[in-house]
C-alpha cells in the first residue's frame, strides 16, 4: 500500500536493499521557497522495532539520501528523508522517539529526517505530526507527505 501511495504522489519507486534489509524507496524532487528539495521516503518491513534499531535505520536512510543527492546540498538544495518501518511489535522507547521532531547531527539544513513506525497489529502510525522549530519552513511539507503516505487511521 505504501508503494501505491508513493506512485500516486509522483515518486520514482525502486526496490533496493539497505544492508541486508529489503526496502521500497520513493524519490521525488520539489521546489519550495526557492529551494530544490530532494525527498526520499524509504519503507521496510521488520519483525520488531526498538529505539536502537530505529535510530540505525534513520541513519542508514539519511546516508542513502545524502549519498544520492549530496552534491546538490547547500543553500539552494536540501534533503528530506522519511524513514518508515512497518512492524507488528514496537517498544515504547521507539514510539517515544517518533513523537518529537527528530534531530540529526548534521550542520546547517542540508538534511532533515522524520521517522515513522507503522504498527499493523495496533493499527497505529507513530510519527511526529506537530510543528518543528528547526526546519520550520518545511514543516508543512513533511506533514503533507506523511498525510499522503501514512494517513492517521480512522477511529470509530
Amino acid at each position: 500500500m505504501v508503494r501505491q501511495r508513493f506512485v500516486a504522489d509522483g515518486c520514482a519507486v525502486t526496490d533496493e536493499n539497505i544492508g541486508s534489509l529489503p526496502v521500497v524507496v520513493g524519490y521525488r524532487a520539489r521546489v519550495r521557497l526557492l529551494t530544490r528539495i530532494h525527498i526520499f521516503a524509504v519503507a521496510a518491513q521488520v519483525e520488531r522495532v526498538d529505539e536502537a534499531g530505529l535510530r540505525a535505520y534513520v541513519d542508514d536512510v539519511v546516508n542513502l539520501g545524502l549519498g544520492r543527492k549530496g552534491q546538490w546540498r547547500g543553500l539552494q538544495s536540501g534533503v528530506i528523508v522519511l524513514p518508515i518501518l512497518v512492524t507488528e511489535s514496537v517498544d515504547s522507547a521507539a514510539v517515544a522517539l517518533t513523537q518529537k521532531a527528530y534531530r540529526l547531527n548534521v550542520n546547517g539544513f542540508a538534511a532533515m529526517a522524520q521517522p515513522a513506525v507503522v504498527d499493523v497489529k495496533a493499527g497505529k502510525v507513530w510519527t511526529f505530526r506537530g510543528t518543528r522549530l528547526w526546519g520550520y519552513a518545511f514543516n508543512s511539507l513533511v506533514k503533507q507527505l506523511y498525510q499522503a503516505y501514512l494517513p492517521e487511521p480512522v477511529t470509530t
